[in-house]
């Protein structure tokens, strides 16, 4: 029979991942699309921080940061655009009110220095191996917000330039939390913008430096996200219009070898039940004045409060 396309086999990981147990997950929009799912299937989950982030070194000083517990102050902040925000986080954190700005940033650096002394798993994808520097500083950029480009110029890091950024992070982590597993993965989203050259060197770039990273560290992982992306799926379809960003029925596909090779089966019982709540509490309705939508919610309130009393770790907030 002919075979019309090729896969892998992903090892398992030893250790399986429990609801019981705290994650976090860093760096890329892919790291969103999987830590989405992780979330609204009730995982103990600490989601990008600092926002996405796509290069090494971004992602090294945002868990620098964590780690030490910094405080954002005055000083640490910028104005343009009638928005107040940092350039080492993503826009998520701006706002035309330099308070809130900052408690917002501060808050997350808290909340995320705690998930960090106690997470079983970190998940860490990159992006790339570009990166935008501050023309006057020379200080590494996370995100630009919109500031105009003559502020920066880029750089693609080499493999021990990227290699040295992974191990500071592995190192920073291991720092406060030794028994963590740091899982590295490469986001098959293409950087199209640096062309599709410079794309497919920059991926390399990251692929090498992680193997040299695990080949020197205790408890590292590489998931090939990239790999089922460009060698498993391999077809424009899996993509969306823009044919650059993953598309749904692709981050599904990778979604279930994720959960196959890190998630316990122990949990996948749990894990359908509130997929299903998920789905109906989704479903659009156009009156909640008759009595079918009625009949519905008490539905949805009986089965919420049975699966708290089966599966004791879930809460349903209706």
């Amino acid at each position: 029979m002919n075979q019309f396309r090729t896969t892998f086999t992903i090892n398992e990981a030893a250790s399986k991942i429990t609801y019981f147990d705290s994650l976090m997950m860093l760096g890329s929009c892919f790291s969103e699309n999987i830590g989405n799912k992780l979330s609204s299937l009730q995982f103990d989950l600490c989601l990008n921080p600092y926002g996405i982030l796509y290069n090494p070194c971004s992602i090294e000083i945002s868990i620098k940061e964590i780690v030490d517990c910094k405080e954002y102050i005055n000083k640490d902040i910028l104005y343009f655009n009638d928005n107040w925000f940092s350039l080492k986080h993503h826009g998520v954190f701006s706002s035309p009110d330099k308070d809130l700005c900052l408690q917002k940033i501060n808050e997350s650096i808290e909340n995320a220095n705690t998930y960090i002394k106690k997470s079983k798993y970190i998940f860490i994808t990159l992006g790339t191996a570009v990166v935008y520097f501050d023309s006057g500083t020379d200080f590494v950029v996370g995100n630009c917000h919109k500031i105009p480009a003559s502020n920066f110029y880029t750089k693609r890091l080499s493999v021990e330039e990227c290699s040295n950024s992974l191990d500071n992070i592995v190192n920073a982590i291991n720092a406060v939390n030794e028994d963590v597993t740091v899982v590295f993965t490469v986001s098959p989203i293409r950087h199209w913008k640096d062309g599709a050259v410079e794309n497919q060197r920059s991926k390399a770039t990251l692929v090498l430096a992680i193997d040299q990273v695990i080949q020197h560290h205790k408890n590292i992982i590489y998931f090939p996200s990239y790999e089922i992306m460009m060698d498993d799926l391999r077809d424009y379809r899996f993509y969306k219009d823009d044919m650059l960003h993953v598309g749904d029925i692709a981050v599904e596909y990778i979604w279930e070898k994720f959960k196959n090779t890190f998630i316990s089966e122990t949990c996948f019982e749990a894990m359908d039940e509130v997929d299903k709540i998920n789905k109906a509490l989704a479903h659009r309705v156009e009156r909640t004045d008759t009595a079918e939508y009625r009949k519905f919610k008490e539905y949805i309130v009986n089965k919420t409060s049975e699966l708290e009393k089966k599966f004791p770790y879930l809460s349903f907030q209706l």
